[in-house]
């Protein structure tokens, strides 16, 4: 009976000595100050609209002290809201540690195709259709679209002249041959679509955007049997617009 006692007693020790030192621990942890903050960028080979530097603009625009401050009174999820109200970035994660050491993660937008519509300013489209402005620090190569393209809406993809361009650029920026070999998309005043290769000085008529991926395998055949053995200048226009045969104009 002694012996379960001291065995009570022994544990109930412990376990209020375990309630001392977290108190303690706590305490201390309320105390850490916010010494280091590092930012982190992803996706910078594609993508440098944002700098560590930005960020910490950003926050001084925003009031918002952070370095000498007890990290217990940073609000992290209320700085990654205003991280992710920039365009520039897709996802924004704050996170600290006891050290004080402040680490911002963040995954930057990378634009897929560069939309200069006639007589507009032009604008970037990432593969979710997101809207991004131009930018006087970083100019990606990427592919061109340009003519007659109707005015984009704001935060949205512009109707579905721009969902059927989204949908052929994402294809044509993914695919091992096409994205090497067309470079840029035009629009004429009827809506339809020209493509302008990067080898070969010919026109291709594409048509409209109906069975696209029909018109592009026709293509690659031309390209694969008949430009090896007529050669890459003997036509001045293809016309893929009608999906059962490729009509080849010579020079």
């Amino acid at each position: 009976m002694m012996k379960k006692l001291l065995n009570i007693l022994i544990w109930t020790g412990i376990a209020a000595w375990f309630v001392v030192i977290l108190g303690f621990v706590s305490s201390e942890a309320d105390q850490v100050l916010c010494n280091h903050i590092e930012v982190v960028l992803s996706d910078t080979t594609q993508s440098m609209f944002v700098t560590a530097s930005d960020i910490r603009d950003l926050f001084r625009e925003k009031g918002l002290q952070l370095q000498g401050y007890p990290l217990v009174q940073i609000n992290t999820r209320e700085l990654e809201r205003i991280l992710e109200e920039n365009t520039y970035i897709k996802k924004a994660e704050v996170s600290t540690d006891v050290s004080g050491r402040m680490e911002i993660w963040l995954e930057q937008r990378v634009p897929m195709i560069r939309v200069m519509p006639d007589g507009r300013e032009g604008y970037y489209l990432d593969r979710e259709g997101k809207v991004l402005p131009l930018s006087d620090k970083f100019v990606p190569y990427i592919f061109l679209v340009s003519g007659h393209i109707k005015k984009n809406t704001e935060g949205g993809t512009g109707g579905k002249q721009l969902e059927e361009i989204l949908r052929f650029c994402s294809y044509v920026t993914e695919h091992p041959f096409w994205k090497e070999q067309i470079v840029q998309l035009y629009v004429d005043r009827q809506g339809e679509y020209e493509l302008i290769p990067r080898v070969g000085a010919h026109q291709i008529l594409l048509g409209s955007m109906e069975e696209w991926q029909k018109k592009l395998h026709n293509l690659e055949l031309l390209y694969e049997q008949g430009l090896p053995v007529y050669g890459w200048n003997e036509y001045s226009t293809i016309n893929l617009k009608y999906t059962n045969q490729v009509i080849c104009t010579k020079r």
